[in-house]
Order: C-alpha cells, then sequence, then structure tokens
C-alpha cells in the first residue's frame, strides 16, 4: 500500500492561497459596522456639533476652552455663514460688512472668494494676506486659486495687484 495523497486541483490550490496571509476586514462587515446604532448616533452627534445644531461639546473639551475665546468664537461663526453665501453679489456685500466688523481671516478659501471683489482695496489686502501665508509656509492652496490669481492679473485696474497676483500665482504652482 502507497500513501501517495489525491492530487489537488488548481481549484483547491487557488482556495487555499485565498486562505492564506492577513485577513483583512471584508466590505460587508465594514458595511455593518457604519449602518451599526452607535455609529449613526456618534455620526450625527459630530455632524451636530459642527454644524451648529444644537449639540454641546463633551464636558472635558468645555474645560479646555478659555473664557476669552468667546469673541473668537462669534467671529468663526460670521465666517462660516460669508463662506456659505453662494450667490456672487450677497457675497460681496456681506464681505464688505464684514470686513468693517473683522479682520482677514487665515482661510485661504475666504481669501480666495474675496479676491473676485470688486473693491480694489479688498482684493489687495486679500492678496497680502495669501502672500504672508505663502511666506510663513501655512497656505495650503485652494483649488481654484491659481485661476482666480490669473483672473486678477487680467481685471485688475491697479498695475501694482497684478503684478503682485502674477508673482504669487507663480510661486505656488
Amino acid at each position: 500500500m502507497s500513501d501517495e495523497k489525491p492530487k489537488k486541483s488548481w481549484r483547491e490550490i487557488d482556495k487555499g492561497r485565498d486562505r492564506s496571509g492577513p485577513r483583512k476586514q471584508s466590505d460587508r462587515e465594514a458595511e455593518r459596522f457604519q449602518t451599526s446604532t452607535k455609529y449613526t448616533t456618534y455620526k450625527t452627534n459630530l455632524d451636530r456639533l459642527f454644524s451648529g445644531g444644537g449639540a454641546q461639546l463633551p464636558e472635558h473639551l468645555r474645560e479646555k476652552l478659555k473664557p476669552g475665546d468667546t469673541g473668537e468664537a462669534e467671529r468663526d461663526e460670521a465666517r462660516k455663514k460669508l463662506y456659505a453665501i453662494e450667490e456672487t453679489k450677497a457675497f460681496q456685500a456681506a464681505s464688505t460688512e464684514y470686513l468693517k466688523k473683522h479682520e482677514l481671516p487665515d482661510d485661504a478659501r475666504l481669501l480666495d472668494r474675496l479676491l473676485g471683489h470688486p473693491d480694489d482695496d479688498v482684493v489687495e489686502k486679500a492678496l497680502a494676506r495669501l502672500e504672508a501665508m505663502h511666506k510663513a509656509g501655512t497656505l495650503k492652496v485652494p483649488p481654484a486659486l491659481t485661476q482666480r490669481l490669473a483672473t486678477v492679473e487680467i481685471d485688475s485696474g491697479l498695475p501694482a495687484i497684478r503684478k503682485r497676483a502674477a508673482e504669487l500665482r507663480k510661486a505656488i504652482r
């Protein structure tokens, strides 16, 4: 009698290979996790917290906030409302009012939109803030910024602003 093992087919060999190695979380397990009750409540609470839907910060995070931060919170809220305005003329009017009360934020997306403002002083201030952020290395370039700078180069009535916009556009490439 011989102790020969029966030969495995290629299908059996492939099945054996598929089961070897480290296990990965299957799509079904990930989907089950994302539809679980705890996960959905976690996500809705996060959405409420960041959209201003009435959710409160956890106690351990509230303690870390300083009492003097309320003005900063109001300014951030006003900035978020300003950025949410989609219509161009309404944005320009609201941004003029915002700039009367607050100074320019270090928000590259908002500064990008302010480059389209009809007032050359606002465009100059936004350009100066973008240049300062770029020199400091804190500028995260929004996708449309190079296009907007090119538009400023063409449309601006002041040669100094056109030159600065061109230099900044070349620098962030």
